[in-house]
């Protein structure tokens, strides 16, 4: 199979930063920031700026400069001593130093340490929100609010912050509100330019589809607050363990996966604040734009808005007259498109019937039309009823990208393929006819073909998939399909095994190491759970190493023991 990892190729080595590793074109990252040397150690008592003495050099690691707890009239501060001599752009600094908000990390002074830039910035003593969880009402009531203050007060200053995250968040005095910080790599704009184009070192898995683009706007910055808010509620992001290349595939071809647990507010906000299309953005009577201040700021009061995208929400504006189905009435098209696709036998009912069509033709000729047309096309073309009103859902409600198959619904392909790799996980096979379907009867393909027609990288690895389980002829190959599938559709690169989890190759090679260390009887145990006596290797074990790009390793590896 020539593309079963194309889409989800790891790096090897130095792979604990390859999710935020920043863009690097034709060498133009260092040409933008040259990186110098790296500043020189400060000794205790050293006074900068004529007033603030250093106290200590912080234990935090920062890739960009070197923190120092400085004092000054009794209050700690902060010293930022960045390693580059280009590191923040003058106007940002002295916009950020105008900005009186308790939302925003103040900036009091600027300078030079043996001719690198240095920021006297406030000290946070409880740190940021890297590694927190939140529970709903924390995050509705003191850190929302927060950050969409925040993030008026830095676009109403013309700053665009790009790097949103929960690391660049911090916790105020008080233990409730936070404040936003590091302007590293932000823009300001200028003459009410609302639109930036730049090439900067953004972090992909909280980062705007148009971003990708090198485009930013205030909106871009509501996107990674989204994130961001997922982030603090789950402990993980959407994208985890996912590479720059797997988000740019996927960001535009799916919504927001979310877990069941999420309360349904805090979905569609983010949901919201995560809309892909900002075609509309500047029209604000039209509902299908991504949210920004406004919005976010009246959810957090509780007035009921409709989202954008789907229909989504509690503020039913309503595009057709009732129609009732299943007991429930509907009255926007997208929701009943996809009471349709879960109650699918049903729905077929309603088109082959011409129960739909029926109804169309009082308030929407066009999709009448395509009911008709899906009709006569069931008249012309024997047992292919499924694939008729699969299409025809997707012509119903265009906009959604939903992965619609026999009564179920994916939030997009991503969350079919975490499905998968998790019941592949428990050995749960009570699925695998249903999967297994999806692959004969190319949905993937078809899907792709429909929602993402131009990415060609996407349709080839899901092509791929289809033809793997096609020719393949064991139920061990059959099962490698689905984990490659799982894999492929998920971009989640982690193997359970032994009762743990592993995200590398050199995780896994350390576990082995501390087996043998420990007993040798144990590391052969475990051995030969991974490959068996015809040298086999376990299909889990198999599968992850060809997700992690080791194709070529496992190939050397199978003429050596042939040899």
């Amino acid at each position: 199979m020539a593309n079963e990892t194309q889409l989800n190729k790891e790096l090897v080595g130095g792979n604990a930063t390859v999710i935020n590793r920043s863009f690097q074109q034709n060498g133009s990252a260092t040409v933008i920031n040259p990186i110098a040397a790296g500043t020189s150690e400060l000794s205790a008592g050293q006074v900068l700026c004529g007033k603030y003495s250093v106290v200590k050099k912080m234990d935090i690691v920062t890739g960009e400069a070197d923190l120092y707890l400085v004092e000054y009239n009794n209050v700690q501060y902060v010293a930022k001593i960045y390693r580059r001599k280009v590191a923040i752009k003058p106007e940002i600094s002295q916009k950020l130093m105008n900005i009186k908000s308790k939302y925003v990390a103040a900036i009091y002074e600027t300078g030079e340490v043996n001719g690198f830039p240095m920021e006297i910035i406030p000290y946070y003593r409880y740190g940021s929100l890297q590694g927190r969880k939140y529970t709903y009402e924390q995050l509705k009531r003191d850190v929302i609010p927060s950050l969409n203050e925040g993030l008026k007060v830095l676009h109403d200053n013309g700053i665009l912050h790009k790097d949103l995250k929960p690391s660049n968040i911090m916790v105020g005095d008080n233990l409730k509100d936070v404040a936003i910080i590091d302007f590293g790599i932000s823009s300001a704009r200028e003459d009410n330019n609302t639109i930036i184009v730049t090439k900067t070192g953004m972090t992909p898995e909280y980062s705007a589809p148009e971003t990708f683009r090198n485009l930013f706007l205030e909106e871009s910055d509501y996107y990674s607050l989204g994130i961001t808010l997922y982030e603090l509620f789950c402990g993980y992001t959407p994208y985890n363990n996912m590479e720059q290349e797997a988000i740019e595939q996927y960001i535009s071809v799916q919504r927001i996966p979310f877990p069941d647990d999420m309360p349904e507010d805090l979905q569609n906000l983010i949901a919201a604040c995560t809309y892909y299309d900002i075609t509309n953005r500047k029209n604000k009577s039209n509902p299908n734009r991504r949210w920004t201040y406004e919005e976010v700021k009246k959810w957090c009061s509780g007035i009921k808005q409709v989202i954008p995208g789907e229909g989504i929400g509690n503020a039913k504006v309503g595009d057709m007259n009732p129609y009732k189905f299943m007991g429930e009435t509907y009255v926007e098209v997208a929701e009943l498109t996809k009471a349709l696709a879960l109650n699918w036998n049903e729905g077929k009912k309603q088109l082959f019937r011409g129960i739909l069509s029926g109804f169309f033709k009082g308030c929407n000729p066009e999709l009448a039309g395509y009911c008709i047309d899906s009709e006569e096309e069931a008249t012309r073309i024997n047992g292919r009823d499924d694939m008729i009103f699969w299409k025809l859902l997707y012509k119903l409600s265009p906009n959604t990208t939903d992965f619609y198959w026999k009564g179920r619904a994916y939030q997009g392909l991503p969350a079919l393929g975490r499905e998968v790799l998790e019941k592949l996980w428990k050995s749960d096979t009570s699925s695998d006819s249903y999967y297994y379907e999806i692959l004969e009867e190319k949905m993937l393909s078809n899907y792709v073909a429909i929602k993402a027609d131009k990415n060609k990288a996407l349709a080839d690895a899901v092509k791929g998939l289809e033809d793997g389980h096609k020719m393949a002829d064991t139920g061990r190959a059959k099962k490698k399909n689905l984990y490659l599938m799982a894999y492929m559709l998920s971009g989640q690169k982690l193997m359970h095994f032994d009762g743990k989890e592993f995200r590398t190759v050199g995780e896994f090679a350390d576990y082995m190491k501390e087996l043998l260390d420990e007993s040798y009887e144990k590391f052969e145990a475990v051995c030969h759970k991974l490959i068996d006596y015809e040298d086999n290797l376990d299909v889990q074990f198999e599968s992850w190493l060809l997700a992690l790009g080791k194709k070529k390793e496992l190939n050397s590896w199978r003429e050596n023991i042939r040899g």
